[in-house]
């Protein structure tokens, strides 16, 4: 999880204040315990900070091994409908990502209200998949986290997706359930005054739902709109085609020798 996330779990438990010279304790803590091995790093995610090295290999035997080690089908294809998660907080990625991709799905990071071009590029690529989408939304429990999944079915639709926006978190009843620590709505927002009449003025961050239970939501989200059988013949057709791939990256050629294409290529 990310420093926050750690910072808003502590607070449900008690064991912190919620306040600014708080999370800056905890940020400083976590540091110190990385550096000291008493945290392991790889529990703590950096969404905003990321390494980008290009993909190249040391010959061709070298890419059929990866290509047979990382391929994998597009077991949506045959699904009656798409399915992407959207959250309003980039800070989350490191624990929703995962489990996205272990689905294959689509993941965005709104980073707040998602931009005009977000919204269009998205649209069309939903469009383009040709059968009904199904958009998960997570944010925070405030006027703009709530106006954002409010809008975001209809600004996807004008670009001609056919798609339907669902909220996964957060609402009231995760809120009581879970006794999240709560603050008063953000005085900056414009929206302040519908939202407090639909759900009383205090606000909840997305952040401080535990881990587990994103995760589950998402999980059990996306679980309930497979076709099963469907979804059992793409991975018995993605079995085949590894081995297909593993045939080829085992084969061992001299370097005088080609391999004839149905095609004709070498």
């Amino acid at each position: 999880m990310s420093v926050r996330q750690l910072f808003y779990q502590l607070v449900s438990r008690g064991v912190v204040p919620k306040t600014e010279a708080a999370y800056k304790r905890v940020c400083d803590a976590s540091a110190q315990m990385r550096l000291d091995g008493s945290l392991d790093y790889r529990k703590i995610a950096d969404g905003h900070r990321t390494r980008r090295a290009v993909w190249s290999h040391g010959g061709l035997r070298e890419a059929l091994e990866a290509t047979h080690a990382l391929y994998r089908r597009n077991l949506w294809l045959d699904q009656p409908v798409t399915v992407e998660v959207w959250s309003e907080k980039d800070a989350l990625s490191g624990v929703l990502l995962p489990i996205c991709e272990a689905w294959g799905v689509t993941y965005v990071a709104t980073r707040g209200f998602p931009s005009i071009t977000l919204r269009y590029e998205s649209a069309v690529a939903l469009a383009a998949a040709g059968k009904p989408a199904v958009v998960l939304y997570l944010g925070d429990h405030d006027a703009s986290g709530r106006a954002i999944s409010d809008n975001l079915e209809e600004e996807l639709r004008v670009h001609g997706a056919d798609v339907t926006v669902e909220r996964l978190a957060l609402d009231p009843d995760q809120v009581r359930a879970y006794g999240l620590p709560t603050r008063p709505g953000k005085t900056s927002d414009s929206r302040p005054r519908a939202f407090s009449a639909r759900f009383g003025s205090a606000s909840v961050e997305l952040d401080a739902l535990p881990p587990d239970v994103l995760t589950g939501l998402v999980n059990d989200a996306v679980a309930e709109r497979i076709d099963v059988s469907r979804w059992r013949a793409a991975q018995a057709v993605e079995r085949l085609e590894r081995a297909t791939l593993g045939s080829l990256a085992l084969l061992d050629l001299a370097p005088d020798e080609t391999i004839q294409l149905r095609d004709g290529a070498v």
